[in-house]
């Protein structure tokens, strides 16, 4: 049954965990009119990551983390490689802990990304920060990851949408 669900999921399926981080990413660099989302917008990029790499880490490899990050760089005109980076970090911390992740609920995965979510806002703010050489916004990171929280619920139920039809089109 194993070969039959890795030969499953090899073409369009298979790449609908990349394809849906894309998408977020490009929602995130939407230019939004909203006075509260100029600086806040969520990190849909590291939702997305996180969900996939517990759920389906095969088809989110380190090569696809390091692209999307790379992307996310490029389209957003932040410093390069610092998404890249920090969604690597990510995804080695999510793959190595993701046996206690599954055996969870939402609620404890929910209370691990929030910890996940506010260090890598940390961490982005003292990347960027260091890059441009002057002291970057802590309120704009910190609201990016509280917000972050916030939506996590939403995007997983999405992401779990996009899962699913990976499961449907295995039986």
């Amino acid at each position: 049954m194993m070969g039959l669900e890795s030969k499953s999921e090899i073409g369009f399926r298979g790449i609908l965990p990349f394809v849906s981080t894309l998408v977020l990413i490009l929602v995130m660099q939407l230019q939004y009119r909203l006075f509260f989302l100029d600086n806040l917008f969520p990190y849909l990029s590291l939702a997305a990551v996180y969900y996939w790499c517990i759920f389906k880490p095969r088809l989110m490899p380190v090569s696809a983390v390091f692209l999307l990050g790379l992307l996310q760089d490029i389209i957003s005109g932040g410093p390069l490689g610092m998404m890249a980076l920090l969604l690597l970090i990510v995804r080695i911390f999510v793959v190595r802990q993701s046996s206690r992740f599954l055996e969870r609920e939402f609620l404890f995965n929910w209370l691990v990304f929030i910890m996940v979510a506010l260090v890598f806002g940390l961490a982005t703010w003292a990347t960027a920060s260091v890059y441009i050489k002057e002291t970057q916004n802590l309120w704009n990171a910190l609201g990016q990851s509280i917000f972050t929280i916030a939506v996590f619920p939403v995007v997983v139920l999405l992401l779990g949408w996009v899962r699913n039809m990976l499961v449907t089109e295995n039986r």
